[in-house]
């Protein structure tokens, strides 16, 4: 059941037209009456068979559907149904019903005034005052204010804000409004990790997204909130204190230090979330070392009658990271960490994912100890134990960096085992998809990169490197070269057919990509993928000439692959290309063989005209030895006239004058 596109209630009907086709009709009852004498004339759609629960997917179902790009020019990267055009936002409900009850769920939720109030049978877009923010004018800024606050929109708050501000008429505000103000922006930004499952996570970020510009926005405004002439509650206080620590503290450090001490001088009594606060830069505002600062805290919030929570030690651990200047003994820092979560577990407190993302975020450090034994692998072991298996029910911010910070301390400690068991906890543990696609791909670069250096079975490689395609170009060019120079001194041709995807991706080390491929003449099938890979890559030439410096060796090479494939017309196109592009194309000629072959082919095709292109060419770096030695092939078994002979014969006058004084610095390939 959805909504219809033309406002009303629905069904989705199928039928089936061919085997393995279903077509899924968009119409509610009234409309379906319509159907014989207005046939083509109602909405129709047809969604794939089956859409994953994330915005980006139904996006795309969308997409696929009406066959273009449904959002707004510009905002392709922004997953949000405000920016689609208006004759979509109702396919993108129906799609997110079809991804899952749960998606559902949310986008009917954040988006309902979106699609309501549009009567039965109108295929106009919604009426505008149904998703539209409230305007400001002079008239009713109380209300837009108060009604932005209940919609939750922080942005258009601040706006009116502004205006308000500029023109010095706060007083307008209603006490009512007032408070409602204070409340929200105190609250604006909080932790949107609810129990959802992990596809839907990237569809609430979006959906709560709030723009940098809010973060800097909101002190600001608390701070003339704080200086006009109207009663000061303690929850605006807090707020205040509290919004430093969202932007950059060591520019705010000493405003927060000072409004800490007005607030103890005034008692004014401090909010559990205000402590949660202060632990994350404690010794900024106590003037005490890191371990010392964080026990005080503590100590103060439970004598203030606060129950610690996961948040309290998770912020109690994130001010021993962030904090590390005012303490250098990083092993005491990470003895009491450990102490921390002890107590926690004392208290019936379970450990999230955050809380052990935010401790061993302050093991990837070189300080410690490297090796098998050494007291980072031990701790490090002893957490991936407390997380396989096990499902969190509420994962933050710094839970969804967990991979990155855990694959930097295997980075750190070159440690490829640790690298293995932390790539297979993601990809068999529910939290996999808690972080964007392609971080979990720069991240998974890191078990490649080690494995390259540390792991002997060259098969293992392959397979890592294997399973991130189809990907982006993999940009670690000294891991990437080192990779394929190994590849070609083991003779690890097998692996050809795995690799090639990766090889159409990547715009880096392609001398070395060449080199691999030219190496051996391989069986029939492989030899052919091979050949359509150096003709891909030569049509790509011209646009990778404008970033990327060639040598006339890469072109040998693909040269080589493309005789070693029998396929004489892509040599003969990439030796055109090397013709007209000689001006562009760094070295000389190094490699005789593949000039030989192609000049042996056209002397038994009698093509005279062609023979004649390759010695000019080959003339120009070789010494005159080997243009002669052309030559005189040619002449014995190419049927010619005088006048051809003529020609030829000032080819090779040419090039034997022209070259006399040359010093042939380089060793040729013969």
């Amino acid at each position: 059941m959805g909504t219809c596109m033309r406002g009303s209630n629905l069904f989705w009907k199928a039928k089936l037209l061919q085997r393995n086709c279903r077509l899924q009709l968009i119409q509610c009852a009234s409309c379906s009456q319509l159907q014989n004498s207005m046939k083509g004339s109602y909405p129709k759609i047809s969604p794939p068979m089956k859409i994953e629960r994330s915005p980006t997917a139904v996006l795309e179902a969308l997409e696929e559907t009406v066959g273009y790009e449904c959002r707004s020019h510009g905002k392709f990267h922004t997953d949000d149904p405000y920016l689609y055009y208006p004759q979509f936002r109702k396919a993108f409900v129906m799609l997110a019903q079809s991804s899952g009850r749960k998606t559902a769920k949310l986008v009917s939720q954040m988006y309902a005034p979106l699609f309501e109030g549009t009567p039965a049978h109108t295929p106009l877009e919604p009426p505008t005052e149904a998703f539209s923010n409230l305007e400001a004018n002079d008239d009713n800024l109380d209300a837009s204010i108060k009604g932005n606050i209940q919609i939750g929109n922080l942005n258009r708050v601040l706006h009116h804000c502004s205006i308000m501000k500029n023109e010095d008429n706060f007083q307008i505000l209603s006490n009512e409004t007032y408070q409602m103000l204070i409340h929200f922006l105190s609250f604006h930004e909080q932790n949107y990790s609810i129990n959802l499952e992990p596809e839907e996570v990237d569809l609430l970020d979006s959906i709560n997204m709030v723009s940098k510009r809010s973060d800097e926005d909101v002190p600001f405004l608390l701070e003339t909130l704080i200086g006009l002439d109207r009663e000061k509650t303690p929850e605006l206080y807090n707020s205040y204190l509290c919004s430093f620590f969202k932007l950059n503290f060591n520019e705010v450090a000493g405003k927060a230090k000072d409004m800490y001490k007005v607030m103890e001088d005034s008692k004014i009594p401090l909010e559990k979330r205000t402590y949660h606060s202060i632990l994350t830069r404690a010794p900024y505002l106590t003037g005490l070392d890191t371990i010392e600062a964080v026990k005080t805290i503590l100590e103060r919030m439970k004598a203030a009658g606060y129950s610690p929570s996961v948040e309290t030690y998770n912020s109690a651990l994130l001010g021993l990271v962030n904090n590390k200047e005012f303490n250098t003994d990083e092993a005491q820092i990470v003895h009491f960490s450990l102490g921390l979560i002890a107590e926690m577990k004392s208290l019936g407190l379970e450990p999230t994912l955050d809380t052990w993302s935010i401790f061993i975020s302050q093991l990837d450090k070189q300080v410690f100890a490297r090796g098998q034994d050494s007291s980072v692998i031990v701790i490090m072991n002893q957490v991936l134990d407390e997380i396989q298996d096990k499902k969190f029910p509420e994962v933050g911010l710094y839970g969804r960096k967990f991979l990155k910070i855990a694959m930097n301390v295997a980075l750190f400690q070159q440690n490829l085992a640790l690298a293995y068991r932390i790539d297979d906890i993601y990809k068999t543990g529910q939290n996999y998809k808690l972080v964007k696609d392609f971080d979990i791909f720069r991240q998974r670069l890191i078990p490649f990169v080690l494995a390259i250096f540390l792991e002997p079975d060259m098969s293992k490689v392959v397979s890592l490197c294997t399973s991130m395609q189809p990907k982006d170009d993999i940009q670690i060019m000294g891991a990437w070269k080192t990779f394929l120079e190994d590849l070609k001194n083991t003779k690890s041709f097998q692996f050809i057919p795995d690799l090639l995807p990766s090889f159409y991706s990547t715009k880096h080390c392609l001398p070395e990509v060449l080199d691999y491929l030219a190496a051996s003449k391989q069986p029939a099938m492989v030899q052919l993928k091979i050949t359509a890979y150096a003709e891909k890559l030569l049509e790509m030439m011209p646009n990778l000439m404008k970033n990327v410096r060639f040598f006339l060796r890469n072109m040998e090479q693909m040269l080589v692959i493309a005789l070693n494939g029998d396929n004489i017309n892509l040599a003969w196109k990439v030796f055109s290309f090397m013709q007209e592009n000689r001006s562009k194309i760094v070295g000389e000629v190094i490699n005789i063989a593949p000039y030989r072959d192609m000049l042996n082919y056209y002397i038994d095709a009698d093509d005279l005209r062609n023979c004649a292109e390759i010695i000019k060419f080959v003339a120009k770096d070789c010494p005159p030895a080997v243009t002669k030695s052309f030559v005189q092939n040619v002449k014995m078994n190419v049927p010619m006239n005088d006048f051809e002979r003529e020609q030829l014969e000032k080819i090779e006058m040419q090039a034997t004058e022209g070259k006399t004084k040359k010093l042939y610095s380089k060793t040729i390939k013969v």
